[in-house]
């Protein structure tokens, strides 16, 4: 066993590479090993390890959720290119069978392409320095070629900044585009300074014409869908002033939406206080996006119901700017399918309650009522089966009569325990209000007698004092009433 692991280690040692006999882990020791700086140690998979099947699924552990907490792993297409060399990223169908463009003595060009669309979206443009790429020159030709440039995935969160408004202003809404650092990007840039030996990090999509919602007051409804303003990206109009796109989901979830290109005429006077022209994103009457000019990264925006409300204000019939492009996506569980001879009966981000209509029941479960759980990944936990005739079920001979009349008086017994709900609605809610509605007029006639009386007693007190005056000064025509007064 001894002799084995030292014989493994000696290899190890001789070889360029760690661990890449019978499938295992490989990692490149010849490859620069960027510092992790807050995350975790390097894997063990990065030195060499004893042949230990542990010890290799801690290290694949380890480097996949690196990759999963990358805030970068996402869907669409990636192109990365070294920051001297121009990149060209091209969406025409004819392109299918490029690869990497051939390169000349001034510069290569990196070339990618795709079949899903015919106009290019950029979702993210980002810089990273050399210290997080791997660049890879051949080893036989040597300078006779330029390099490779490679942003592990690992790496991806340590960007040195973004240059997603430049390239948006070459490459939105096109074909297919060329772009260079040297040339698009001015030279007083804050991130010139990583440009030398580090990559251009690309992610975008191919979209079709077709795919675009932009005609001013249509609802979109969809599960996920692109949007863009009329005449991107060469100009957007003002005619209508205010353009407004309304996207709603199905009732429980939520709507994601980013803008990925953004640009609108911004503040140009000092006496102007705030944007004329401005894109608004707004959920009812709150407004939880307004914004004018360019923007450098995308603006995400996170609805708390299923609607939300993209407004295109103008003040000028066009202007020479592109206007904006932004993707939606809803979040949570799509509504399920309802069942035939079913109904939904009740909805929310998490749950769905179905139910079949009277003497009909799921076959499955022989109930009326299903309940489905929303997961993690947007999916329910079950299908929901079409509900079935329990009248069919017995002349089919799937169910018993005792079974059957089971079934029946239970439905029965649902639709009257429904009436006996409703009539607890009538003696828990009804009943009491009408009880002390009598009790509060009668306390306010009580009231009312009481005043009454105290008052006429007051008036026979009054009367007593001046018969009893009279009494003990009499005159002669008085006739004197030896009655006692009593009050």
């Amino acid at each position: 066993m001894g002799r084995g692991a030292e014989r493994w280690r000696r290899t190890a040692r001789n070889q360029s590479f760690c661990g890449c006999q019978r499938g295992r882990l490989c990692v490149p020791r010849s490859a620069p090993l960027p510092p992790l700086r807050r995350l975790a140690p390097p894997p063990a998979c990065l030195h060499a390890l004893p042949p230990s099947r542990m010890a290799l699924l801690r290290c694949a552990g380890v480097l996949l959720l690196l990759v999963v907490l990358s805030p970068l792993y996402s869907d669409g297409e990636v192109a990365e290119v070294c920051s001297e060399q121009e990149l060209t990223i091209s969406c025409a169908n004819e392109a299918h069978n490029g690869g990497s463009g051939v390169g000349s003595t001034a510069s290569t060009t990196t070339t990618t392409s795709s079949s899903r669309g015919d106009q290019i979206v950029l979702g993210e443009a980002w810089l990273y320095g050399s210290t997080s790429i791997i660049r890879d020159i051949d080893p036989y030709l040597g300078n006779k070629t330029l390099p490779e440039c490679h942003v592990p995935e690992f790496n991806l969160q340590y960007k040195a900044g973004s240059i997603l408004q430049y390239i948006n202003k070459e490459c939105g809404g096109q074909v297919s585009c060329k772009f260079s650092l040297q040339t698009h990007v001015p030279l007083d840039h804050q991130f010139s300074q990583v440009w030398r030996g580090g990559a251009l990090w690309v992610r975008y999509n191919c979209v079709s014409q077709s795919s675009f919602h932009r005609v001013c007051g249509t609802e979109v409804k969809g599960q996920e869908g692109w949007l863009k303003s009329v005449g991107y990206p060469q100009y957007y109009l003002g005619n209508p002033s205010v353009c407004t796109l309304t996207v709603t989901a199905d009732q429980g979830q939520r709507l994601q939406l980013t803008i990925s290109d953004l640009s609108i005429r911004e503040i140009m006077q000092p006496t102007e206080t705030r944007c004329k022209d401005s894109v608004e994103v707004s959920e009812g009457s709150k407004v939880m996006l307004e914004r004018c000019g360019d923007t450098n990264r995308p603006l995400t925006i996170t609805s708390v119901g299923p609607s939300l409300n993209v407004t295109l204000s103008a003040s000028s019939h066009v202007f020479p700017k592109r206007g904006y492009v932004a993707y939606y996506k809803a979040l949570g569980c799509p509504t399920p399918d309802i069942p035939q001879d079913g109904y939904l009966a009740f909805r929310n981000g998490t749950h769905a309650e179905f139910w079949c209509c009277v003497r009909h029941a799921f076959p499955d479960t022989l109930t009326r009522k299903r309940v489905l759980e929303c997961g993690r990944l947007n999916t329910w936990n079950e299908e929901l089966p079409d509900c079935v005739d329990l009248d069919e079920l017995l002349n089919a001979g799937n169910i018993t009569m005792e079974k059957y009349l089971g079934l029946i008086n239970g439905t029965s017994g649902v639709a009257m325990a429904e009436k006996l709900r409703q009539a607890h609605i009538v003696y828990d809610l009804v009943v009491p209000t009408i009880i002390m509605s009598v009790l509060v007029l009668g306390n306010v006639a009580v009231v009312f007698l009481i005043i009454y009386c105290r008052r006429g007693v007051i008036e026979e007190g009054v009367r007593c004092e001046e018969l009893e005056s009279i009494k003990a000064n009499p005159e002669p025509t008085d006739t004197i009433d030896n009655e006692p007064c009593n009050v």
